[in-house]
């Protein structure tokens, strides 16, 4: 383990990777710890223009749509296509909005009744964004702490995502996963409570401290366990990154954030829809009408080499570019491989493979020999506390004080 003293940053600043915010995303530098207010509905936002979409048939269309979100340096969550009838675009934003009635309704089903700030005291925020709070609170009936996520349904475009996530988190309990407990609707804001993990996300770490190998085989294990066990149940995960795995002080390693998960069936095996965050986007994501589980494997062999790099390939390109990149180049040449352990080598190529079909899968890697190598997940425990240490030095030399609870716990996304 040792520190990351010095890195070479072509720019001031590292563009937005285009993903969906995640509601773990901390925007804003707020010490308002109090408890969330009970609030009145907020008025409908106004529609997107990437809410009446077609098929994938206008590369056009995805080059300008690229085009300007490298201009302005914003996110690009979703590549859709407008139609150019406007009969086809009412008829889609009725379909929409049956789809969002449906969504409110099967919500009512799976959500709790009563007042969960009964049940929940000692509320501190530990992350906001742009479509959500994260506040960590204490259950009134176990004494333990758990994170609450608040979502405003008005500010969702496609609601049915949110139940997805609820349904995925619900029905898909594994040690390795975020443990989802409870939900309430309150107002017109969902509120999920899931268990808190107080280590942080794996970026955040790596961004300070670079890994053993064994301490990365031992997250990878755990990641793989997770990965395997969905892809089993039929869901693929779609934005595996740093920022999504959290880490708890007694050594847990767990999958988080499903509000981009789909789940597949047996007659659809393949999905098309492009979403999640590039510099993690396997190849078929990008030239490919259809994918499968094995996009996480690769965003997981990019995980990897931001354990080892702190960041992830392409990270200081903009997206269209770095899409470019992924395409024709594939991965670039890693800093100091000759280093690396054989294993971990061929650990990498497998998870890294361009073709699908030659990538292996999760039950495949879990087999690997560099696995072996894994160190005891205690010690992620010393990592987690150097990092922190480290982090709130570079903030006091900086200027800029005491860091604040969003920075040390982990559930935001300082960069994508």
């Amino acid at each position: 383990m040792y520190t990351r003293m010095q890195r070479k940053l072509p720019r001031a600043d590292p563009p937005q990777a285009p993903s969906l915010p995640s509601l773990y995303e901390d925007t804003e530098e707020e010490d308002n710890n109090e408890a969330p207010p009970v609030v009145a509905p907020e008025p409908e936002q106004p529609n997107s223009t990437n809410t009446c979409s077609g098929t994938k048939s206008s590369t056009a269309l995805e080059a300008a749509a690229l085009e300007a979100a490298d201009k302005d340096n914003t996110p690009t969550p979703e590549i859709t296509y407008m139609s150019t009838s406007s009969s086809s675009c009412s008829s889609t934003n009725e379909q929409q909005k049956t789809v969002e009635e449906d969504s409110l309704e099967k919500l009512r089903s799976i959500v709790s009744v009563g007042d969960p700030m009964k049940k929940y005291v000692e509320w501190e925020k530990i992350a906001s964004g742009a479509f959500g709070t994260v506040y960590a609170a204490t259950d009134t009936a176990t004494g333990g702490e758990v994170a609450i996520k608040q979502v405003c349904l008005q500010k969702q475009l496609k609601k049915e995502r949110i139940v997805d996530e609820l349904i995925v988190m619900r029905d898909n309990k594994h040690p390795n996963i975020v443990n989802y407990l409870d939900s309430y609707l309150v107002g017109d804001k969902l509120w999920i409570v899931m268990e808190y993990l107080d280590g942080g996300s794996l970026s955040a770490v790596v961004k300070e401290i670079s890994m053993s190998e064994g301490m990365m085989a031992a997250v990878s294990r755990e990641c793989l366990q997770a990965l395997a066990f969905l892809h089993c149940h039929q869901v693929i995960h779609r934005d595996l990154k740093g920022d999504n795995i959290l880490l708890g002080m007694d050594g847990s390693v767990k999958l988080a954030d499903f509000g981009l998960a789909a789940r597949i069936t047996p007659e659809q095996s393949k999905r098309s829809s492009v979403v999640g965050t590039v510099h993690w986007m396997a190849p078929e994501y990008l030239t490919k009408e259809e994918y499968g589980p094995k996009v996480d494997i690769w965003a997981l062999g990019i995980t990897v080499i931001e354990m080892l790099e702190g960041e992830p390939p392409y990270f200081w390109e903009l997206p269209r570019r770095a899409m470019q990149l992924i395409i024709s180049k594939g991965i670039p040449e890693l800093q100091s491989r000759e280093n690396l352990s054989p294993a971990l080598q061929d650990f990498l190529n497998r998870c890294l493979q361009a073709d699908e079909d030659s990538r292996w899968s999760a039950e495949e890697l879990l087999q690997h020999p560099f696995l072996l190598s894994a160190m005891p997940l205690s010690g992620l425990t010393t990592v987690i506390n150097a990092a922190n240490q480290l982090r709130e030095a570079s903030r006091q030399r900086k200027g800029f004080g005491m860091p604040s609870s969003s920075s040390i716990d982990g559930w935001n996304s300082e960069q994508n």
